[in-house]
């Protein structure tokens, strides 16, 4: 809830605009017009940064390239793929896949488990009413469905309200046992936080990042998309401020 309310009205890139632009209506109702100008130009400036310039990238990288992705061991005993928020409003609607962060959570799961039939697939979404969690196990499984998994064969584990309980709750489902080695599947972006959990919960883990919103190095201006990098400002943001949470709640360490 802290990690929620913090960078999406606290210090949210985008909310930072709206408040600055704000303050300038207000300091132009009272006559303050050098607070007014002042104000509005520092709300363009920012506005124009976060759109046009590579933030994004400066944010997300030092994130990304903390876990690269490993040798693929020799031998895999389970496989845990976060929740990147199913578009469950359109599956519902549409009873086809819509937009969403964990389509590419999903392929890279699912690519690790036909390269090892024999591990345990545990997929970790988000609690919600009855009729949403069973929209989101039916999007989920088509999904996996569609790249080769055989239906039944993913654990569903949809208790959880953050990525916290995402782990904790996978790990009472599964019980590994010493020596077992699992893979923990999620955003590039995310593994730095979920893997300072794991290690909190004593859950060795070999981590297998996928989709990516940086390069492995550079990044010029956003010409032809640039409401993309405020966006993706927005999630590196996410990001770096729920490690904080994390760490000082005592949640995950370092």
């Amino acid at each position: 809830m802290i990690t929620f309310v913090l960078t999406r009205y606290l210090l949210d890139p985008a909310a930072w605009v709206f408040y600055l632009m704000l303050a300038s209506l207000i300091a132009g109702h009272y006559k303050r017009m050098a607070w007014h100008r002042g104000l509005l130009g520092g709300a363009t400036v920012l506005l124009f940064a976060l759109l046009f310039l590579p933030i994004d990238q400066i944010l997300a990288r030092p994130l990304e390239n903390t876990y690269p992705r490993p040798p693929l061991p020799a031998h895999v005993d389970g496989i845990v793929v976060l929740d990147g928020s199913v578009n469950v409003r359109i599956f519902a609607s549409r009873h086809v896949q819509g937009q969403n962060q964990s389509t590419l959570r999903i392929l890279a799961g699912a690519d690790l488990a036909k390269r090892y039939p024999g591990a345990k697939l545990v997929y970790s979404g988000e609690n919600g009413g009855a009729r949403q969690r069973a929209i989101e196990h039916q999007a989920v499984e088509t999904m996996f469905a569609a790249m080769g998994i055989a239906p039944g064969r993913t654990i569903f584990e949809r208790t959880s309200r953050d990525t916290g309980e995402n782990l904790a709750n996978s790990l009472k489902i599964v019980r590994p046992r010493p020596g077992e080695t699992w893979m923990l599947v999620t955003s590039a972006i995310h593994m730095p936080r979920a893997m300072a959990i794991a290690r909190k919960l004593g859950w060795t883990m070999v981590p297998w990042p996928s989709d990516y919103i940086s390069t492995a190095s550079g990044g010029g201006l956003h010409v032809a998309f640039p409401s993309e990098g405020l966006v993706e400002v927005d999630r590196a943001l996410h990001e770096w401020i729920g490690i904080a949470v994390y760490r000082l709640t005592g949640r995950a360490v370092g």
